[in-house]
């Protein structure tokens, strides 16, 4: 109905062209979730292998389409048979690899000639533990390869809070907890802009926050020194989320889709 109404007042292009453009339009917005701008990064880039830490029950693992898939968590919780209905529904799961064990422990396992085209980082919330899965995935990564971190932008301050674990956040009994858990993994993302200029960094207003990370000179900085990171609260975070986090409107990944 949008193609007639439009095709009624330009008078001058045809319907196919559009619906092209309406549905064109519709692709553009449609960007909820990590596990749809994991799978257009891929086939942009065409990629080949995938590694996903912090796979859990593999609710985004499961239905990512690539050639080389990777999972890697301590604590799977998926079934045998949930893993066989998901190897019918999605045939790329057939060859898949699933490593249960740390990140760190697979990282010092990993054969370095085995490079990656595209990471995943949903593991331990926490600073530390984040921005030692980023920097060993960067290790590991090709040149033009790319890091999707979850959890970049935390909700509220609950969700935000830094603790050990999802149960150990749990135990606190936060004022305002409502399950959701983030942690400070958003402090790594400020650390690789203030101390990795060779890195270009940036988060996709969505989905809790996804941060992009990819190989190449920084368009812009922070410069926040290790005491600085350690100090800040989510107070600091959101007084200056956007500038911090380098925050992006969830339709800038069609931006980025375009130049990788």
């Amino acid at each position: 109905m949008l193609a007639f109404a439009l095709l009624a007042v330009c008078g001058c292009r045809s319907i196919p062209a559009l619906v092209a453009t309406d549905l064109l339009s519709l692709s553009r917005r449609i960007v909820t979730n990590r596990t749809d701008v994991i799978q257009r990064i891929i086939d942009k880039k065409k990629a080949k292998t995938y590694l996903e830490i912090g796979v859990a029950n593999g609710t985004n693992f499961f239905p990512i389409r690539v050639r080389q898939k990777i999972a890697v968590d301590p604590n799977f919780t998926f079934s045998k048979k949930h893993r066989i209905k998901w190897t019918l529904k999605n045939l790329y799961n057939v060859v898949a690899k699933y490593y249960e064990s740390t990140s760190d422990s697979y990282f010092s396992r990993k054969k370095s000639t085995d490079r990656l085209d595209v990471v995943f980082i949903d593991g331990l919330h926490t600073y530390e533990q984040s921005l030692r899965d980023v920097i060993n995935s960067l290790i590991n990564l090709n040149e033009t390869g790319v890091i999707i971190m979850h959890d970049c932008s935390p909700p509220n301050q609950a969700a935000a809070h830094p603790a050990a674990s999802v149960k150990h956040a749990t135990e606190l009994e936060l004022p305002g907890w409502t399950g959701e858990w983030s942690g400070d993994v958003w402090k790594t993302i400020c650390y690789l802009r203030s101390h990795r200029t060779d890195l270009r960094v940036f988060v996709l207003d969505c989905d809790y926050g996804l941060g992009i990370v990819t190989k190449g000179e920084a368009d812009s900085c922070l410069n926040l020194s290790q005491s600085e990171l350690n100090e800040m609260t989510y107070e600091d975070l959101v007084s200056d989320r956007r500038n911090l986090l380098n925050l992006k409107d969830e339709s800038y990944l069609f931006e980025f889709l375009e130049n990788i």
